[in-house]
């Protein structure tokens, strides 16, 4: 795992665990039973895998590399955390509370066997899906949702972009933004993800991203209230 793998990681766990406003201890990798019913694939979403169950879970799938959507759903009242895992990668989904409708994009480094943990007092529903590719959207574009949520692909050309954002809720407020193959894009120094890595509370400015080559992209937001990205 290299260097900014590592950090980003660390960053996104804070993030996550301050947006649940808890700070419990991440599940230690289980014994890998493969349960779990699949989820039937949705017509037109190009859905990789696909699963629902009850309580808390570990689950081996298979996944390709590159960029992808994650959708989770639970209906409960306790926990829900969702982590997927291997000898070389570690990524916390989603840690929340109670009922939860969220999707986040994260990047998968190599193809092969990934670990899934599920935390639950409930039922869940998690799917696992490449972005759609029918006509990638283009600047300018508004962006406007609440809580956890992802873009499709959005085509974005080689240069400076400006990205202006707002946030009305109380917690962090970060906004990724990956590539086609998965990896973050960073600020000039390399240390930070683009457009937003980091802030707490309401939040309202424009940020201008260096981007390193034409091509599509995806922009992962957490908040946990309404948000607005304008790319223009």
């Amino acid at each position: 795992m290299n260097r900014s793998r590592i950090l980003i990681t660390i960053i996104f766990i804070g993030l996550v665990a301050l947006c649940a406003g808890c700070t419990e201890t991440p599940l230690e990798h289980p014994s890998i039973t493969p349960v779990g019913t699949p989820v039937p694939v949705v017509t037109g979403i190009p859905v990789m895998v696909g699963y629902q169950g009850s309580g808390t879970m570990s689950l081996q799938t298979d996944l390709d590399a590159g960029v992808c959507l994650v959708r989770t759903e639970n209906n409960g009242t306790g926990p829900f955390i969702v982590e997927i895992a291997n000898e070389q990668y570690y990524q916390q989904i989603i840690r929340s509370k109670g009922d939860v409708r969220a999707t986040q994009a994260i990047g998968i480094p190599v193809a092969g066997a990934y670990l899934m943990n599920v935390t639950s007092g409930g039922t869940w529903d998690i799917t696992i899906a490449r972005p759609e590719t029918n006509d990638p959207a283009a600047p300018p574009l508004t962006l406007d949702g609440s809580g956890y949520s992802a873009s499709g692909y959005i085509t974005l050309p080689a240069g400076n972009t400006l990205f202006a954002m707002e946030n009305d809720g109380t917690g962090p407020f970060a906004v990724f933004l990956y590539n086609e193959t998965g990896d973050f894009v960073f600020d000039s120094t390399g240390t930070y993800i683009q457009p937003l890595h980091y802030h707490i509370g309401p939040y309202n400015g424009t940020v201008t991203v260096a981007i390193p080559g034409n091509g599509r992209y995806v922009l992962s937001i957490m908040s946990d209230g309404s948000w607005r990205v304008a790319v223009v």
